[in-house]
């Protein structure tokens, strides 16, 4: 920084130096006695002390210059050349701006002078007092001026000591500041604006939005009140504040403050793209999807909308884990976006669960990409299957979600992999189906539900052994309403978690009783494989067989071939065989029959399907079936149950066939526990509790 004192201080001590010589040759040349000499060595002395020490004089020197000052006084014809000296060295300390202590030493020399005077002209005849005071008068204004000199040389100090605070700060802070003239070219700046604005690599000029310099962009970037963001050739994002500074010649120049958001802008951009997009399939989060899918409606008059449900997820999750179900869905993901035509979006609802918007398309364009998704979800290697349903808007966003909501899950109960366009009769049934969920909903809760029983006949006594507990709903206004009516419902709402415990409560309750009354009749219930599949199941199952008392080998729970396809549910399964819970397979044959896993797994009983029962008689292929399924029970060490047996020629042939057991209508109908039929209260009772001997 330019020292502003530097002129002054050159000037003073050049004259210093002269006053100094002058008062040595004085002294030499012009003075009376024998102490001249000496005098004049002292000056020289001082002189030296300046050289050596320019900005450090002592006490010492002060000492020193006092003597002179007194001693040239006396010796000196005139005042004239020690007042010379006395002005050089007095405004030379003064220049210095230090502290006190300056300008008492040079109150030493101004002392010094003042006697002297006072000495030189006293006694009698020397001069009048007049002539004193014109000697000493001088030095008044010499002592304010120098105290003046001295504290105007403080505050300019002062000054620049705040300046190169100041400087140091700005120098110091990561925010660019540069002071702009009326061309744009910086007058001041510090070495963040260097760094942000790039004039390093060449260039002095602050870039704005629209192209030109800030100070001359015509859209008045230079007065925006608030910040402009730009982006620099080196690609960093800027937020830059202006003001105007008028300058002393009326000139009015621009202060920048530049402050670095690029990171700022990438955090948000990345926190955006989080909440815009699904973290695991990389398609539009929900919120955003919805967000889409509304702005699209007040934008467009016609709007298709695909809801994507896939088929074989669940399955696909739980047999395989939760990694290889991640990785199901980013296929999925992947399929659905290479489907889509430019303007179509597509959006991960939650779970297995996809969306896709598709702004001015009507009904025929929708349907016709709904196939284009199904179509990829099939493709190779390996076909996914999904229920989509396809809905064009008539309304609002929600409506138009609801309407494709409601056509998927028509196309799913359907039976899946298919599309279906909604329809406003859909709606009507969706509006019944939540009117039933909420009535079933209310018939757990209000013990609407009942539990009837159909005995299970051992075939070589025709004792009734058990009794399969089948669940009605007493439905208000509907009568009573088979398991057909609503456990697919209750399994859709999840229901048959409560449902079942209430039906296994009171099976259990019930078998207690036979057992009390002497009727040795074991109770099969049937349990879903979303039941099993609840972490909850087997501390529940075994609360309710503690508190009933029920001896375990007198229950048997009985199991779709489904089961198979879900991991939990047979870990389940073979926990409640090992607590001794006879376990029986129902409709063998009908879905995922498989010799592997009847040999991993064991099951108590065989339960043979009435579609192979019906038809005994008629069809040689199904005798043959159905031998085939005694004869491979026998070998698993499996006791057979045939369902649906009607007539005494059905019952007559499974016995000689080999079977075990049978339940039909020829044995009686499931009945409320009161109701059972004369035959079924007065048959006795076989030994076993349930079909098949006790393990």
């Amino acid at each position: 920084m330019t020292d502003p004192l530097r002129a002054v201080r050159l000037l003073t001590t050049a004259f210093a130096w002269l006053g100094g010589a002058a008062l040595t040759g004085n002294l030499l040349f012009a003075g009376d006695g024998a102490v001249r000499f000496p005098l004049a060595a002292l000056v020289v002395l001082v002189l030296g002390s300046w050289w050596l020490r320019p900005h450090r004089d002592g006490w010492v020197v002060a000492v020193v210059e006092g003597v002179v000052t007194a001693g040239a006084a006396v010796v000196l014809p005139a005042p004239q050349p020690v007042l010379a000296f006395l002005f050089g060295t007095t405004t030379r300390r003064a220049l210095h701006g230090g502290p006190w202590r300056y300008p008492v030493r040079s109150l030493l020399g101004l002392g010094g002078y003042v006697g002297g005077v006072c000495v030189s002209f006293a006694g009698p005849g020397r001069a009048a007092p007049g002539v004193v005071l014109a000697a000493v008068l001088p030095l008044l204004g010499l002592v304010i001026g120098a105290f003046a000199l001295h504290e105007t040389v403080r505050a300019v100090r002062a000054q620049e000591a705040a300046n190169r605070t100041v400087d140091a700060l700005l120098q110091a802070t990561p925010i660019g500041l540069a002071l702009l003239d009326e061309h744009g070219t910086p007058r001041l700046h510090n070495d963040s604006a260097r760094r942000l604005f790039g004039w390093d690599d060449g260039g002095s000029t602050v870039p704005c939005p629209h192209g030109a310099g800030i100070t001359r962009c015509a859209d008045g970037c230079a007065t925006a009140a608030g910040p402009v963001e730009v982006e620099t050739a080196g690609g960093l994002v800027l937020a830059v504040h202006t003001g105007p500074v008028e300058q002393e010649n009326g000139a009015e120049h621009t202060v920048v403050a530049a402050v670095d958001v690029s990171k700022r802008r990438l955090w948000e951009r990345a926190l955006r793209d989080r909440a815009e997009r699904d973290e695991l399939t990389g398609l539009a989060s929900r919120a955003h999807f919805l967000h889409l899918v509304g702005e699209a409606v007040r934008a467009n008059a016609l709007v298709g909308l695909l809801v994507v449900d896939l088929d074989r997820f669940k399955d696909v999750n739980d047999a395989d884990g939760h990694e290889v179900g991640d990785r199901y869905l980013k296929a999925a993901a992947a399929r659905i976006r290479a489907a889509l035509p430019a303007k179509a979006v597509a959006g991960r609802l939650g779970g297995d669960e996809f969306a896709v918007v598709a702004p001015g398309f009507g009904v025929r364009d929708t349907v016709r990409l709904a196939k284009a998704v199904l179509t990829g979800l099939n493709g190779a290697p390996e076909p996914f299957g999904a229920s989509v349903g396809v809905a064009v808007s008539q309304a609002g966003a929600d409506e138009l979600l609801r309407d494709a909501d409601t056509a998927m899950y028509v196309a799913k109960r359907e039976g899946g992999n298919r599309v279906r366009l909604f329809r406003r009769e859909m709606g009507e049934q969706a509006l019944a189906r939540q009117r039933d969920k909420a009535d079933l909903r209310t018939a757990v809760d209000e013990d609407q539900l009942v539990v009837h029983y159909q005995p299970i006949v051992d075939l070589a006594t025709n004792a009734v052994t058990s009794a399969e507990a089948l669940v009605r709903w007493q439905r208000p206004g509907q009568g009573l309403l088979g398991p057909d009516a609503f456990i697919g419902l209750a399994e859709e709402t999840g229901l048959i978690v409560p449902l079942g415990q209430k039906v296994l409560e009171a099976a259990c309750a019930q078998a207690v009783r036979w057992n009390a009354e002497g009727r040795a009749l074991g109770v099969t219930v049937n349990v879903s494989t979303r039941e099993l599949s609840t972490p909850g199941f087997l501390p529940r199952l075994h609360r309710v067989v503690a508190t009933t008392g029920l001896v375990p080998d007198r229950l048997t729970i009985e199991v779709t071939e489904s089961v198979w396809a879900d991991e939990p549910a047979m870990r389940s399964l073979v926990a409640v065989r090992e607590a001794g819970i006879r376990v029986a397979l129902d409709d063998f044959g009908t879905g995922y029959s498989s010799l592997s896993y009847l040999q991993r797994y064991p099951f108590d009983v065989v339960k043979i399907d009435r579609t192979f029962t019906r038809e005994l008689g008629d069809n040689g292929r199904t005798e043959g079936v159905i031998r085939c399924i005694i004869a491979l029970a026998g070998v698993l060490d499996a006791k057979t149950v045939a369902e649906g047996i009607e007539t005494p020629e059905q019952a007559d042939w499974l016995r000689d066939a080999g079977c075990s057991y049978a339940q039909g209508y020829l044995f009686g109908r499931p009945a409320d526990v009161t109701d059972w039929d004369a035959r079924t209260s007065a048959a006795h009772s076989g030994p076993g509790a349930a079909p098949g001997p006790a393990r």
